[in-house]
Order: C-alpha cells, then structure tokens, then sequence
C-alpha cells in the first residue's frame, strides 16, 4: 500500500451505465433511416462523421446528436423529414435527461478506498453533460478532485496529476477504455486497472492490451480493493 498514494476513476461505464444508452438510440437511428441504407452503413458513417466532429463537438451526447442530424441529411440526400429530424433532436434530449444507473457496488468501492487514499474523479466530454451527470449519481462528495476534460492522453494525466500534487508512479488510473483511461498512464509509469463494459465505443476500441508489468484487468469494479491491496 506504500507504493500507492491516489486513485483515479474514469465516470462513464466504469462508475455508471452510459455507452448502452448511446447503442440504443443509434439502433433508433438506424431504424428511422432504413428506407435510405442499410444499418450497417448507417452505423458506419456515423461513426466517420463523429470522428470528424470531434475536434469541432468534443465528446458527449450534445456532438453524438449533432452527428446524427448531419448523418440523416447526408444518407438522406437532404429528403429526410422534418418529422424524422425532430424525432433524432428529442432522443438527444431524451439522453440528457435520462435517469443515471450506478455500476453494482461503486458506492461500498469508494466508501472503503477513500480511508486509506484520496481519490479523484477524471472523464472527458461535455462539461455541462458530466457535471449534471456527476451531480445524479450523489458520489461528488467521494472525491478530492474532480476534473472533466476534452481529451485524455498523456500530456493531460500528466498535467492534472502535477496540479494534484501525485506523482503519476504512485497512481491508479481504472476505467474501461485502454486508450483513455489505460495506456497514457502507463506511459507515464503509473498504474492502470482495466474494467471492460460490455459493450464498447467506437473510439475506444483496441486491438491488443498493454504489455507492461502495471497493467491489470479485471471483471467488475467491486474486486478493486482487493487488487490495491495487493499492489
């Protein structure tokens, strides 16, 4: 436990439910647009199309919603309805507002590892959506450092950890995404705790997991304390 001296959470599928609400309204997606292409290649060019707006609409449900839009036009050719429009507007509302389901376990997970260390809260998206959904789930209050971004990499685990004052090789990163929450704490020598969600996001899909010695992976997040113990 010497070796240890923060812990750092992801929030979106490693604390609470959220990709599956986006694989159901995509699904939606892809039922309205039927008439225009196959589902297959509505869920490709929303995908091409996010991709691409990222670096304009960061992440979250408000860009996801705004590419749908521009993906229904373009499929479309410009015919699809004003009706059907306004139907992808109010499932985008309809995210934002939906109720927030905690992962089994992640209350009794922070209550027993916030005793022994301080804890910090790091997601990336839309600042108004992660803070309204961080305000849902009750857990601010577990949390010494809260911090929404528009990107995580290493640069930016690197300066939040500098802001913290912990040094990244005396740090626990857990998520479910190799890419943002996994490798670019590795890279800087710390800990990093892979928690799958069962279903992933395009952007967070990989192909191989990380080889090196402080990489661990396991099934739910209620094993946690366990493993720190361990470390």
């Amino acid at each position: 436990m010497a070796e240890i001296d923060a812990i750092a959470f992801d929030a979106d599928d490693t604390l609470w439910h959220t990709e599956s609400l986006f694989q159901a309204t995509q699904k939606r997606l892809e039922e309205i647009l039927d008439q225009y292409a196959p589902h297959d290649e509505v869920a490709a060019h929303l995908h091409e199309t996010e991709t691409k707006n990222i670096g304009l609409f960061g992440y979250g449900i408000k860009g996801f919603t705004l590419s749908m839009i521009e993906t229904a036009i373009e499929l479309s050719r410009r015919k699809v309805s004003a009706t059907d429009i306004h139907e992808i507007v109010m499932m985008g509302k309809s995210m934002l507002d939906s109720p927030l389901v905690l992962m089994e376990g992640v209350e009794d997970v922070l209550e027993q590892l916030g005793r022994d260390f301080p804890l910090c809260l790091i997601t990336k998206g839309d600042m108004l959506d992660q803070q309204n959904k961080i305000d849902k789930s009750g857990l601010a209050t577990k949390f010494r450092q809260i911090e929404v971004v528009s990107e995580k990499d290493t640069a930016t685990y690197r300066m939040l950890f500098e802001n913290f004052g912990i040094a990244p090789e005396r740090t626990v990163m857990v998520g479910n995404s190799i890419p943002s929450d996994v490798a670019p704490v590795l890279e800087l020598n710390g800990y990093g705790v892979h928690i799958p969600y069962h279903v992933t996001a395009s952007f967070e899909k990989h192909d191989d997991d990380p080889q090196h010695p402080n990489f661990f992976r396991l099934e739910r997040i209620s094993q946690l304390p366990d493993l720190i113990k361990d470390l």
